[in-house]
């Protein structure tokens, strides 16, 4: 391992699970594509602090933080940028010589994958999740104008997020019906995601032609709560395009190379099923 990594430079995915991951796939295309020596990889931890011993120890590059790990990796490195500070969680390291530093780079993508599809400001926004991403997601949408409301199975984690970052309301998934006047929903668990393809976190009964609606699941690329919305005439958000912006951002904090994002959103789309 210590003599690969002198020879290549690796990044990481660590999280549990981790092998529905696609993100080896899009990240290793953009160093093919800039012909850089760079690998990356996937590890399945369930022991987080060991992982990161191990990727200070092994000089690894760069690692992608998913779940369940996004916010009890903090307390193991040594600098937060700021946004990851104020947000409380981290999706991206960065081995500077052994110093760590964590990002967040899921609350901009969110809102750039949603902003190709819809205005943000004075909306009212309905988000179901209280995980890493729902949080990196909800603080970004609060600075943003938006009208918010935190639901989740467990309404505890729901209130707790709600009060973190000062969301208007919050609940358990009993106030899904909310959903019926809302301008925005965004599912922010894995709810649908393979194999629970046949899973839906929002009856279709609450969906209207006014909502657009964001899905953060990217496998399947059209999860059943996305076919139903398109179904009642909403317009929807696909979730690769969220793991697309946050990967582009990663690549270019771990290799320092401005993103081939075409290069990175064909191989991704491809291995979707997509065009």
């Amino acid at each position: 391992m210590a003599e690969l990594v002198a020879s290549v430079k690796i990044c990481c995915l660590i999280g549990d699970p981790v092998e529905h991951s696609l993100s080896p796939l899009i990240h290793n295309a953009a160093y093919k594509a800039l012909g850089i020596n760079y690998s990356y990889i996937t590890l399945q931890v369930k022991d987080i602090e060991r992982a990161i011993e191990t990727i200070r120890a092994q000089g690894i590059r760069g690692a992608s933080v998913t779940t369940p790990h996004k916010v009890d990796v903090l307390k193991y490195l040594d600098r937060l940028d700021p946004p990851a500070e104020a947000i409380g969680a981290v999706n991206t390291i960065v081995n500077d010589n052994g110093i760590l530093t964590g990002y967040n780079t899921d609350g901009d993508a969110a809102l750039k994958a949603l902003e190709e599809v819809t205005d943000l400001g004075g909306k009212k926004v309905v988000l179901v999740g209280s995980g890493g991403a729902a949080l990196a997601i909800a603080a970004a949408l609060k600075e943003n104008n938006v009208n918010l409301i935190i639901l989740n199975r467990t309404e505890a984690k729901a209130r707790q997020l709600a009060k973190r970052v000062n969301a208007e309301d919050y609940g358990g998934l009993e106030r899904l019906s909310l959903v019926a006047s809302a301008d925005i929903l965004i599912n922010a668990t894995t709810v649908g995601m393979a194999p629970g393809t046949r899973e839906t976190i929002v009856p279709q009964e609450f969906l209207h032609d006014r909502l657009t609606v964001f899905d953060i699941v990217y496998n399947p690329r059209e999860t059943r709560l996305l076919r139903e919305a398109k179904e009642r005439g909403c317009a929807v958000v696909y979730g690769y395009k969220m793991l697309l912006y946050q990967a582009a951002q990663q690549f270019e904090l771990f290799t320092g190379h401005p993103t081939p994002l075409e290069v990175m959103e064909s191989t991704l789309t491809k291995a979707l099923g997509g065009g």
